[in-house]
């Protein structure tokens, strides 16, 4: 998981030096860059793996809001990324009884940020897929405070809710971590009730949108490092 010290704005990214990311058919043979933009790709819909969310154990809850989010920026962006829905997902690696070691894996990445390699090959063979996507949620996070407004004269109460995500992109045949891109959103709407609450997936969702176009699919102008 990226340190908690990278956390300086909105959005924040990194990009590995000499990967140009896009999502294509397919690469010339002995090209060694995973991804390749191209004007003549950039209506068509393409596949990716994206895994399971990782959380703390605190924030597990909301795991399912934030994913499903996930896939609906991914539907939305331009090129519309395709993401395995979750259940066919678990269904093969189920099937062959690779489960287990899936779950372990999840386990081990949100201690460690690292996915480890032989058992990201071996998934990453089982579902077809040779790039992953690995999403993570570090924090999410709501405070009331007291927001004083000239007209009227009043004192209105306001929710301020932050949340903090970050992405990243491997390759399942060599474990390598080719890209990843955190990002911090905080929104401010009034309590007109005290029942009031925040639309978590809208946050997620409009979150997602920005470090998907801005960071992942940002480098579309780059020029390929393949011969």
């Amino acid at each position: 998981m990226p340190r908690p010290g990278n956390w300086i704005g909105f959005p924040l990214s990194r990009h590995v030096a000499g990967v140009i990311l896009a999502f294509s058919a397919a690469l010339p043979a002995g090209c060694s860059t995973p991804f390749q933009m191209s004007d003549a790709h950039v209506t068509s819909a393409v596949p990716v793996t994206t895994l399971g969310l990782v959380a703390p154990a605190g924030l597990q809850g909301l795991s399912p809001t934030v994913s499903h989010a996930l896939t609906t920026a991914l539907s939305e962006a331009s090129p519309p990324v395709r993401a395995m829905p979750m259940p066919e997902l678990v269904n093969r690696l189920t099937d062959q009884e690779l489960a287990g070691e899936y779950a372990t894996m999840l386990s081990d990445v949100a201690r460690s940020g690292i996915l480890e390699r032989e058992r990201l090959r071996r998934i990453g063979a089982a579902l077809g897929s040779r790039y992953v996507l690995q999403p993570g949620l570090a924090d999410f996070n709501q405070a009331l405070v007291d927001k004083f407004e000239l007209v009227g004269l009043k004192i209105v109460k306001t929710r301020l809710s932050t949340l903090r995500l970050w992405l990243q992109l491997w390759d399942a045949q060599t474990g390598h971590l080719l890209w990843e891109s955190t990002g911090e959103m905080t929104v401010a709407a009034p309590v007109l009730m005290q029942e009031s609450t925040v639309a978590l997936d809208e946050i997620a969702r409009t979150l997602w949108s920005r470090m998907i176009k801005n960071d992942l699919l940002g480098a579309r102008g780059g020029s390929s490092p393949c011969p």
